[in-house]
């Protein structure tokens, strides 16, 4: 276990749950999230209740439920940790948000490397752990291989769509175009040198999603905005992303969504650093990336394209709780809460409430089928 980072915590969070010795204790904040919606998604009805939560029905048990008793659920992050600002730290509050909503006993690995993925996910299915998520596009092959190794244990991923066949197997996904749409309405709707850009993560399907509905969003608004972008192999290079957007703001962009994890919020502190206005991802980086405002720069942040990550691992694990978790495919949309935008805290001289009141007309288009993002990949 010498390639991984382990934390484990109970209820309590005052005792290890027993992965190794070395284990050692982490905790972070949770932050919970109100919404309401209903929708129809990917053959899966989706409801997104007062709590922030989504139930769907025609839910079926599967082997490895536990009907209402206590489980235990453990976390694997993609490279990167739970407190990276964006989508470990997501998918960990919503797990955290379990653990004292539900009951269930919660444990986490960092992982180190991408050889580690399979090695992380036997670390706890060895020890008869009921649920296992992994976080991340990239760990799409290492989960399902695992999900066929031990048929009894739940598994479920964030970021990639699981085999339908496979029903202990549950995939995560998001229509990041919608979210990537309205980061770039923002942008168009508040750049005045009429060039953008976007420091994105490595060039994987979530990812250029982000990209592509930017794009659309922004030359929805301006057919002849310019959209500087670029891809880094990397979701933990803060440096890099940080070089990128300097060279974009060089090149006279004046807006830096930046989606790509760590590597996307080196990008848009870089960006906030020379007063250029920025956009984070997955969630609030106000909260985050900005330490809640108390970090230079958190006046730049105009909004954040939100992926409810945290709200779609809390929702599969109170399936697998009540004995209701189904394999498939859970969806996040504009139409169900899994797809939204923050708000501007301190920067609503920029993002005034025209601009987002358009924000708001274009997200009901994206909900209700009205508007289109353009783009078919998935």
């Amino acid at each position: 276990m010498s390639a991984m980072t382990m934390a484990a915590t109970t209820a309590s969070d005052t005792t290890t749950a027993g992965v190794g010795s070395a284990a050692t204790m982490m905790a972070t904040t949770t932050s919970d999230a109100t919404m309401a919606a209903s929708a129809t998604s990917g053959g899966e009805v989706m409801t997104a209740t007062s709590d922030g939560t989504m139930t769907s029905t025609a839910a079926m048990t599967t082997t490895g439920t536990t009907g209402g008793k206590k489980i235990r659920v453990g976390l694997v992050t993609d490279t990167g940790k739970v407190n990276d600002g964006t989508f470990n730290q997501f998918a960990y509050e919503g797990m955290k948000r379990a653990e004292k909503d539900l009951g269930v006993e919660v444990n986490y690995v960092e992982t180190a490397q991408q050889s580690d993925y399979e090695k992380n996910m036997a670390t706890f299915a060895d020890q008869k752990y009921d649920l296992i998520i992994g976080v991340g596009f990239l760990m799409g092959d290492a989960i399902k291989a695992s999900a066929t190794k031990y048929p009894n244990t739940m598994f479920a991923i964030v970021d990639s769509a699981a085999d339908t066949s496979t029903l202990n197997l549950k995939g995560l996904v998001f229509q990041e175009d919608q979210a990537g749409y309205l980061a770039g309405v923002a942008a168009a709707l508040t750049s005045k040198t009429g060039k953008i850009g976007v420091v994105g993560g490595k060039q994987i399907p979530p990812v250029q999603k982000y990209v592509m509905g930017y794009e659309a969003g922004a030359k929805s608004i301006k057919a002849d905005i310019v959209v500087k972008s670029v891809y880094i192999d990397s979701f933990t290079d803060a440096a890099k992303g940080a070089e990128s957007a300097k060279s974009m703001i060089s090149d006279g962009a004046d807006v830096i969504f930046g989606a790509g994890g760590q590597t996307g919020s080196g990008g848009i502190q870089a960006a906030a650093a020379q007063g250029v206005n920025v956009i984070g991802v997955d969630q609030d980086e106000y909260l985050t990336t900005f330490k809640n405002g108390a970090t230079a720069g958190s006046d730049k942040l105009i909004t954040s394209a939100l992926k409810r990550v945290d709200n779609a691992v809390y929702q599969v694990i109170k399936d697998a709780t009540m004995g209701q978790f189904k394999g498939g495919n859970a969806v996040g949309t504009a139409a169900n809460g899994g797809i939204d935008y923050a708000p501007a805290h301190k920067a609503t001289a920029v993002m005034t409430s025209d601009i987002t009141g358009k924000l708001d007309a274009v997200k009901k288009g994206l909900a209700d089928g009205s508007i289109k993002t353009g783009v078919t990949l998935q």
